[in-house]
């Protein structure tokens, strides 16, 4: 992916960032924050939550997520294919990481013989 792409997508998280640095840090340096344990708390939070955008925003754009023209099923083995790859529907999957659950868009891939809806490698 070309940088120029990638300047909204760094603009929005610099944004999320400064909201996480205020979360942090606002209201006169410490925030409300007392206790070791607040402070690692929060900072536990705001750093998870970043991970988890970090993680969701690039398995969106990884190319393996799209399910291509043609694959094989994997519960019967036949070929199943779309006219275009844009013709594969797209199902919201959720993962969860380390640092909490993420969701993002996959191409789901419809096996007319099994009736059921696979998601190819990638």
């Amino acid at each position: 992916m070309a940088t120029d792409s990638l300047d909204p997508k760094r603009a929005e998280f610099l944004a999320l960032a400064g909201t996480a640095f205020e979360r942090m840090f606002g209201c006169g340096g410490q925030n409300g924050l007392v206790t070791f344990a607040q402070r690692e708390e929060r900072a536990c939070e705001v750093t998870d939550e970043l991970a988890r955008w970090l993680m969701a925003e690039h398995v969106a754009q990884d190319a393996a997520g799209n399910a291509g023209v043609e694959h094989d099923c994997p519960i019967c083995g036949g070929p199943v294919q779309y006219p275009s790859s844009r013709q594969a529907p797209q199902e919201v999957r959720e993962l969860m990481t380390r640092r909490g659950k993420i969701a993002y868009r996959r191409a789901g891939v419809r096996c007319p013989r099994c009736r059921k809806i696979f998601f190819p490698p990638g």
